[in-house]
């Protein structure tokens, strides 16, 4: 029986998420033993009145040195309250599900080992309520992933994310799909 995690409740789920979330866009060569990762599509799925949208051309690379580089922007509405439904699949298979407050998360995170990292590189908002506004990246800015390398196995295979967010303002959605191979 699956039952629900807290995706980033976890330290496992966080590092599996975060791997994730990383390789979310672009083609990339990986820095543990020549790990390949192509993205298949990624959709803003929650129409034209979308809270957040993401760039169509976000790419993101994965150095030799085991560093994230990425390019791209996701442009934002004003909101207060961020709760997201999620689910990762591999190969089909469903290997987390859940929902998690983004707010709540995103005020622990600048204590978080995992997540403060990202936060303070991509400049990502620490708390709610979040004013309008676009969140670019560029290549100069870098997260480095070597204590993750162990667990590009882990993910190796098609994976798909869907996460739908209810804000009070309205909603987001996003469909990631892509293949990590070896």
């Amino acid at each position: 029986m699956m039952r629900e995690s807290r995706i980033l409740g976890s330290s496992c789920h966080q590092r599996v998420v975060i791997l994730l979330l990383l390789v979310v866009v672009g083609v990339s060569y990986a820095c543990n033993g020549g790990y390949r990762i192509k993205v298949r599509k990624v959709q803003n799925c929650a129409g034209g009145n979308a809270i957040m949208v993401a760039q169509e051309n976000f790419t993101a690379v994965l150095t030799k040195n085991c560093e994230v580089k990425s390019r791209g922007c996701v442009t934002f509405k004003s909101f207060r309250t961020a709760t997201a439904k999620y689910k990762v699949k591999k190969d089909g298979v469903v290997l987390m599900n859940g929902q998690i407050d983004l707010c709540e998360r995103l005020a622990a995170g600048s204590r978080d080992q995992n997540l403060a990292p990202l936060i303070r590189t991509f400049g990502l908002p620490t708390s709610c309520p979040v004013q309008a506004g676009t969140i670019c990246t560029d290549p100069s800015q870098v997260i480095d992933i070597e204590r993750f390398k162990r667990m590009l196995p882990l993910v190796r295979g098609r994976i798909d994310m869907e996460s739908e967010i209810q804000h009070d303002t309205g909603r987001s959605c996003f469909r990631v799909q892509f293949d990590v191979t070896k």
